[in-house]
């Protein structure tokens, strides 16, 4: 029997994602990833360039599924990456919430290379992934790095901080990919 999962998609909308079109795979992937989703999950949606913005609310999977195909249909490219910034504040809330009896995870859809935080270190986000590690239901990210130039030596900390592996997101597998991450939730 699966336990139900609180799943943030966490994406990239840097101006690095304009190239190789990743932007348009991530798009892609994170569509993928929310019609495999199972309705007693709850998901919601964050983005982060030079900013972090939470788009859609965690909630019921069936109550967010329209307006999160719209929305991530609709996500454009431009600006910096305050990645640190966003996987803290995602994992620092995530680590808030009462953790039940429920999957807490993280999807990190991004090229990998901060290049505008200013609120958070890697440090920081190690730090707040470990925080949660002796709970029952640890907050795990799982980051699917995209482009051939991806930052995967830093993704790669952050998924030994959460015990996970980066994944490569290129168009010949991300659909698997995500199908196989979402099979667990």
């Amino acid at each position: 029997v699966k336990k139900q999962a609180d799943i943030i998609i966490l994406m990239d909308v840097s101006g690095s994602m304009l190239d190789e079109d990743k932007i348009g795979q991530a798009r892609q992937a994170a569509e993928v990833f929310l019609n495999i989703m199972e309705s007693n999950n709850r998901i919601g949606l964050t983005v982060f360039n030079s900013g972090v913005d939470e788009r859609i609310a965690l909630d019921n999977v069936e109550s967010n599924r329209t307006e999160m195909r719209l929305t991530i249909q609709n996500l454009r490219a431009d600006g910096g990456t305050a990645l640190f910034d966003a996987l803290y504040r995602v994992v620092t809330e995530l680590n808030a919430e009462e953790a039940e009896d429920r999957i807490r995870a993280v999807v990190v859809l991004s090229d990998g290379e901060d290049t505008e935080s200013d609120r958070a270190t890697l440090n920081d986000v190690i730090a707040a992934i470990e925080a949660s590690r002796d709970s029952l239901n640890p907050v795990i990210v799982i980051p699917v790095a995209y482009g051939s130039n991806a930052d995967t030596r830093t993704l790669g900390s952050i998924a030994r901080a959460s015990n996970t592996t980066v994944q490569s997101g290129d168009p010949s597998n991300i659909g698997r990919v995500l199908e196989i991450i979402g099979s667990y939730f």
